[in-house]
């Protein structure tokens, strides 16, 4: 009878054992933090006239801006990727008389333009790839396509061009689950689009400020 208690200070042994194994298991470290990965991002919110473009043409802000990046997130505290945009400006000018090719009209002149930037993004991320809240700063530089229309009632002058684009911001990620895959973005961020034409003299400034969901995988 005396391999019972003998069985029992060894059961006990082991529990204690596993115990103190089983916390370890929680740091092994994720796939996320293992390898290198992806994420998408889909953002949206306002964006605000800057500058002379404020000035001298639209300085009314839009809610019509929003844009979806592809990351590939490093195993330092970088990522690269390329975002797609989409922002559009417009403003109605109350009935006035212009001069247009000699000629006088009366008209609604109604102002906007259309921006379509492709970038390249850096980021550099200031928290552990699996942090709950992970602020980033951000450069991106591109090309856009720009769509400046402006009309005199139903008649209107156009150009459709391709700009260089470049701009910089800070923001965070905000992880819904520790280890997760998905979570909040929120950024604010600078552009600027270079455009010398009609009203526009010295390019397309305007603040960005969204939120939005990202997803990550490996």
């Amino acid at each position: 009878m005396k391999i019972i208690p003998l069985l029992v200070v060894l059961l006990g042994t082991s529990l204690s054992v596993c115990a103190q194994q089983n916390p370890q298991l929680y740091n092994i470290p994720t796939p996320f933090e293992r390898y290198s990965h992806y994420q998408i991002i889909a953002r949206g919110g306002a964006a605000i006239p800057m500058g002379p473009f404020a000035t001298g043409y639209i300085d009314k802000s839009t809610l019509e801006n929003y844009s979806i990046a592809v990351d590939w997130i490093l195993q330092k505290p970088f990522s690269v990727g390329l975002e797609l945009g989409h922002t559009f400006f417009s403003k109605r000018i109350p009935r006035a008389t212009y001069n247009i090719d000699g000629q006088d009209i009366s008209a609604v002149q109604t102002r906007t333009i259309k921006l379509m930037p492709l970038q390249g993004v850096v980021n550099l991320y200031l928290g552990t790839t699996n942090a709950r809240i992970r602020p980033y700063l951000q450069l991106a530089a591109g090309g856009s396509l720009v769509d400046y229309t402006l009309y005199y009632g139903s008649l209107g002058n156009q150009q459709q061009s391709l700009k260089f684009s470049y701009g910089a911001g800070v923001g965070s990620k905000f992880l819904f689950k520790k280890d997760g895959s998905i979570g909040a973005d929120i950024r604010v961020k600078y552009n600027q689009t270079a455009l010398n034409f009609d009203y526009i003299e010295n390019g397309v400034g305007q603040l960005n400020a969204t939120a939005g969901l990202f997803y990550r995988w490996w």
